[in-house]
């Protein structure tokens, strides 16, 4: 008869997150870029919303204007995340 294979039983270490200092740093540069990277799409957009005559170009613009104003607003609240966690982690 074939056995059947038991899985072995390993002892888990609990592994603390740590975020380094370049690791902080590159995640800080990243969302500030795309903060403003959404930010000057949501202008342009909004721009453009105000220039177009076209009805279905105008709901478009406006769409997008509102969608990318919205991320930026989620890349704002993470960017306040991150600076009050380096703020908290340095106390």
């Amino acid at each position: 008869m074939v056995r059947k294979k038991r899985a072995r039983k390993t002892a888990r270490r609990a592994k603390r997150a740590r975020i380094s200092s370049s690791k902080y740093s590159n995640n800080f540069k990243l969302v500030l870029h795309n903060l403003f990277l959404f930010i000057a799409l949501s202008f342009v957009s909004w721009i453009f919303f105000k220039l177009v005559t076209n009805d279905i170009l105008d709901n478009l613009f406006q769409v997008m204007a509102m969608v990318f104003g919205f991320i930026a607003v989620g890349l704002f609240i993470a960017l306040l995340v991150l600076i009050i966690s380096k703020a908290i982690k340095k106390k």
